[in-house]
């Protein structure tokens, strides 16, 4: 198509719908071969002629010479056989919507028959292949780093094997569950990026998974579909380790300069149930399916927070729309207060990313279809599980009186 579209340098590339035709036809493709069949009203296809071919040529000698006046571009990908019998010519959206906005000719009426459209359609552009190797191969050094790290903890490789493996189905079922949707509402994004941490002194062995996603989301319904099915999907292997490590755990007492996890609520109401009130010199003695619970218990609610791209803050922006940003920036306000106040600088680095991300959630595509009365009241319930799945003080070192000390580790390993 040779065009010139508004000012200079704003070209875009279009095909058109054709609307009437002097034969009516319709395009059928054989799903065998590929091929496309041509039918019309006689049910015979119809060959072009020479001098219809001979004009539509002509025209485009035309078109060249007033492209070269113009400075604009040439570019023959924007001729398209639709038919043995039609070419078609890409337009340019025209600013007066009474013009015709491209053209396509019949090659084969008598005479021949010149045919105007004005629906445009963006050609979408081609779809970059899926990068696999990547999070694969991050996905494999992951495993490594997190046995590594049960490894460790526990000082046995079948142990550490364990970690990994509930550690890992809990992230996988995740982000999972966010890549499953984006496929379903066909939103491109990558495949899980695991983080991995192998280096010593790593308690997890990961900082999580990341998926890379198009910010163009059609409306409030999709992203909430997105947003709450990794928590969703990771809390169903997490509680179930939650369950079993507790029933497998051992009530011990303190050992000085030792690794202590907060308690959530949840593992609370568990341990209670198991083993009623406990001592306050004594703690639970976790195995490897047990602080794994712990691990997509503590990651599930931390990321359920309502702020910026976390999926608590899809939610959020989800059920409350356009009011949600405000009330983001409110809240990240407020926690950064009560850090600075109460010196747990141990939250410094998260408050820093997300303030690099950005706590304001952006708008969908459309923001004014509701999301119905059920989405609106899993979400709540979602966000509400941060109250019994979050502990302030996640981990920290305790230093009982030495009289008081035991082997500990030797309980712990011995499970």
């Amino acid at each position: 198509m040779f065009r010139k579209c508004g000012k200079k340098g704003n070209r875009r590339s279009n095909s058109l719908t054709v609307h009437r035709s002097p034969f009516p036809t319709s395009l059928k493709t054989n799903p065998l071969t590929d091929q496309p069949k041509f039918d019309t009203e006689e049910n015979q296809p119809r060959i072009p002629n020479e001098n219809a071919t001979d004009s539509f040529f002509a025209m485009l000698e035309q078109r060249a010479d007033h492209a070269s006046q113009s400075n604009d571009a040439i570019s023959t990908s924007d001729i398209r056989v639709t038919s043995p019998h039609l070419l078609e010519l890409s337009g340019c959206r025209p600013e007066d919507d009474n013009l015709p906005s491209g053209e396509q000719f019949d090659l084969a009426a008598e005479p021949p028959i010149q045919l105007h459209s004005v629906v445009l359609r963006p050609r979408p552009p081609k779809p970059p292949g899926i990068n696999w190797q990547t999070p694969l191969l991050l996905y494999v050094i992951t495993w490594y780093s997190v046995t590594m790290a049960g490894k460790q903890a526990w000082e046995s490789t079948a142990s550490g094997l364990l970690f990994a493996l509930c550690v890992m189905t809990i992230l996988t079922c995740h982000e999972l569950g966010h890549y499953i949707q984006t496929r379903r509402y066909r939103i491109r994004s990558s495949l899980p990026y695991f983080i991995p941490m192998p280096i010593p002194g790593a308690i997890f062995g990961t900082m999580g998974a990341i998926i890379k996603m198009d910010g163009r989301i059609p409306n409030r319904r999709v992203l909430f579909d997105i947003g709450i099915s990794g928590p969703l999907a990771g809390l169903v292997p997490t509680l179930i380790f939650c369950i079993i490590g507790v029933q497998q755990a051992q009530v011990a007492p303190i050992v000085g300069d030792s690794l202590q996890f907060g308690d959530p609520l949840l593992f609370q109401w568990l341990s209670y149930y198991v083993f009623g009130p406990i001592p306050d010199e004594m703690t639970l003695c976790i195995n490897p399916i047990g602080l794994a619970g712990w691990f997509g218990l503590f990651l599930t609610s931390l990321n359920l927070f309502p702020l910026g791209q976390l999926d608590g803050g899809h939610v959020f922006y989800a059920i409350l729309g356009k009011r949600a940003p405000t009330l983001s920036v409110i809240l990240y306000a407020l926690i950064v207060a009560y850090v600075i106040f109460m010196l747990a600088f141990i939250w410094l680095i998260m408050l820093i990313l997300i303030f690099l991300m950005n706590p304001r959630h952006p708008p969908t595509q459309d923001d004014e279809p509701p999301i119905g009365m059920f989405r609106t009241t899993l979400g709540i319930a979602t966000l509400a599980f941060i109250i019994v799945g979050f502990t302030v003080n996640p981990i920290s070192i305790t230093t009982p009186d030495p009289q008081e000390m035991v082997l500990l580790a030797w309980l712990c390993s011995s499970q």
